[in-house]
């Protein structure tokens, strides 16, 4: 999938992303709801992302900015939106 976001204009790449990674992330959520898995859940607290649309969100929630973008990048298998949006943060996958 990322050779073919190389061919796209840059909006339609980012439509297909978001589409395909927010699909995929509630399938995410879903499994680890059914599975009742507490460390994955608590990267899925309302309100994650609204916080980072300020530099200052963005420093007091890195920790836990890192722990969601690292796990749906595990779910994309892309991390194309999360290095546009969090290039500042250091994913250890």
């Amino acid at each position: 999938m990322e050779q073919l976001l190389w061919w796209m204009p840059l909006w339609m790449a980012d439509y297909w992303v978001e589409l395909t990674g927010n699909w995929k992330l509630t399938r995410a959520i879903d499994q680890a709801l059914a599975a009742q898995d507490a460390e994955a859940l608590a990267v899925f607290k309302t309100g994650t992302l609204r916080a980072t649309f300020t530099e200052k969100g963005m420093v007091a929630r890195t920790d836990e900015l890192v722990a969601y973008a690292e796990l749906v990048v595990a779910v994309d298998g892309c991390a194309y939106r999360y290095h546009r949006l969090f290039s500042h943060l250091e994913l250890s996958a």
